[in-house]
């Protein structure tokens, strides 16, 4: 097997290959482009074919990175915060170079290969179904922090809208927004105006239309006509953002699910207590179909964030909330659990046994969400669908092998 190391930018690939013994054969620089991948397959093919060749580089994203796997090459990800102290134990002088990070990837994929885990793409449909999740969270926070915007300019500059409609998070207050920008043209409205408005829009809460009309008479805060004018533009831009992000995540969700409906893991999915058109497929998307994804559950507990770090040395033993991990999958996960915890008794029982010993509710729902990948990690073993009373009897099997092998011990 010869390594190769590649440090990547946008514009360039600085690559080094490298014999088992550490000879180097090729280094360069090449183009990310269509021609500049074509030389560094040259390059590295001249000395060993791409089943023989295994590369090491910072981050798997990139439509090259796809070319690499495409042609059979072996791909190692590795920890950007690896490589930097990989290259502090090759360099005192703290020298950083894109010639000297090629030459430290390649070296380190070289002596660590053993230990390393190669880049094993999951189905085509659930990296779809991957990717879709993880952009309806992105668009879902987008339209937290714009309605969070949003509400503060209504306290500061248009007080009489708030409370209008009951909520921001209706498609007809944003409407509204749109078309009275600013308090002095809420107030201008007479109620028969409003109310024909509300009609024109399809306003489902008749009932409240009188209480509507009724405070647009009421006194309210004072706001400068300059600065109603100067925020305008901002209510206008907000409210439109706000009114495309919900038809946006309407669209993502109807394709997660149609996408999620075609997958026969979609079953026993469902069959989690709590997880809903939501949390189903993105649950299926953070364990993925590749039964050898994970070496073990402690290795899948710490990629996706349930276990905690533990740094013992000596008397010494300190626990820390794991931060390095995937986001998105420990995201999913709690907010499983949380939600597991209204439909399932047991999770129910766990949390508030949690919360007894002294941990906060967040902690308690991460101690939850660690049980339930080992759950899912089983049922994706298995390929079964979930059933509480086979885990409850698997439970109670479980605690009466323990009080035998107690019994046991102090008979010894």
């Amino acid at each position: 097997m010869l390594f190769a190391g590649i440090d990547w930018s946008d514009q360039a690939l600085d690559f080094e290959l490298r014999a088992a013994e550490g000879r180097v054969l090729a280094e360069g620089t090449v183009r990310t482009t269509f021609a500049g991948l074509a030389d560094l397959f040259q390059a590295l093919e001249a000395h060993a074919p791409p089943a023989e060749i295994a590369i090491a580089i910072e981050a798997a994203q990139g439509a090259w990175v796809q070319s690499l796997l495409d042609r059979g090459y072996v791909i190692y990800p590795l920890n950007p915060k690896t490589v930097v102290r990989f290259r502090q134990t090759l360099t005192a002088a703290g020298n950083k170079s894109d010639k000297l990070d090629r030459r430290v990837i390649a070296m380190l994929l070289a002596t660590l290969h053993a230990q390393l885990k190669p880049l094993r793409p999951d189905a085509p449909e659930i990296v779809a179904l991957r990717l879709a999740c993880q952009d309806r969270v992105r668009l879902v926070t987008e339209r937290t922090a714009k309605t969070n915007e949003l509400l503060a300019t209504l306290k500061a500059y248009y007080p009489a809208m708030i409370g209008f409609f009951g909520g921001l998070d209706r498609k007809i207050a944003l409407q509204f927004l749109q078309e009275f920008p600013t308090q002095g043209a809420m107030l201008a409205l007479s109620p028969r105006r409003l109310q024909g408005w509300l009609k024109r829009h399809g306003y489902t809460a008749p009932q409240r239309v009188a209480d509507m009309q009724a405070a647009l008479g009421q006194p309210v805060l004072r706001v400068a006509d300059h600065l109603q004018k100067a925020k305008a533009p901002r209510i206008t831009y907000l409210a439109t953002s706000l009114l495309a992000l919900a038809a946006e995540i309407a669209e993502c969700e109807r394709q997660i699910t149609a996408q999620f409906d075609q997958l026969p893991e979609a079953d026993w999915y469902r069959s989690l207590p709590g997880a809903g058109a939501t949390l189903a497929p993105a649950l299926l998307a953070c364990l993925g179909r590749d039964a050898e994804r994970f070496a073990s559950p402690e290795e899948a507990r710490a990629l996706m964030g349930t276990a905690p770090v533990t740094q013992q040395s000596g008397r010494s033993r300190n626990v820390f909330f794991r931060r390095g991990c995937w986001k998105f999958a420990r995201r999913t996960l709690q907010l499983f659990a949380e939600q597991s915890r209204h439909f399932c008794a047991w999770a129910q029982e766990f949390y508030e046994k949690q919360k007894r010993t002294g941990h906060s509710h967040h902690q308690a729902v991460r101690a939850l969400a660690h049980k339930w990948l080992k759950i899912l990690l089983a049922m994706k073993r298995t390929g079964t669908c979930y059933d509480e009373r086979k885990f409850i009897h698997s439970q109670h099997r479980y605690l009466l092998n323990l009080q035998k092998l107690s019994a046991v011990s102090a008979a010894v």
